[in-house]
């Protein structure tokens, strides 16, 4: 899918018209944020804060939005889509790191819980148990003393609820 959506957008950025140049500087910067944005999903903020690092010219940085949005390499929803399946599946993040990670990024509030609907009720409270077994096998027989609470800061601390995390350790009678 990624491979498809990056074919796309280099066809894409092959043929522009000749109206769509304004100038070497910003035909120059575009290319190299089209390849940046190529390669991963990116949202609005990250290309910002690329072109605050490359000091673009701030007349040039919304033209540069503009285009790139116009041309689908920046679309935040699907940013925020890909963020959220990724960092669950991969990372085992919780809903609550997940959506402060989104915020620090500048996503709105109903961009962050739509992304996060990308998430089954089930599919999430196995990764719980997955995560309270884990940790649970790698405790110490013998620092049994604090074994709940050090799973529960563990597995809240990757950004799963608090009371949720409970109700599933009492299930899994730990």
């Amino acid at each position: 899918h990624q491979k498809v959506i990056s074919l796309f957008r280099f066809f894409i950025s092959r043929f522009k018209t000749p109206a769509m140049k304004l100038s070497p500087l910003f035909d120059s910067l575009l290319q190299k944020l089209e390849h940046y944005c190529s390669y991963q999903d990116r949202c609005t903020r990250d290309i910002q804060r690329k072109m605050k690092e490359w000091k673009v010219p701030e007349n040039l940085q919304e033209k540069l939005l503009k285009q790139l949005r116009s041309e689908g390499f920046i679309d935040d929803r699907r940013f925020a889509l890909s963020f959220v399946r990724g960092k669950f599946h991969a990372n085992k993040w919780g809903r609550i790191r997940i959506a402060g990670e989104l915020r620090a990024r500048g996503l709105p509030e109903a961009l962050i819980s739509e992304a996060l609907q990308e998430v089954g009720e089930e599919e999430y409270q196995e990764t719980i148990r997955q995560l309270i077994t884990r940790k649970n096998r790698e405790i110490n027989p013998e620092k049994m003393v604090n074994k709940r609470k050090k799973i529960l800061t563990f597995v809240v601390g990757k950004g799963f609820e608090t009371d949720l995390v409970l109700r599933i350790i009492q299930e899994i009678k730990i």
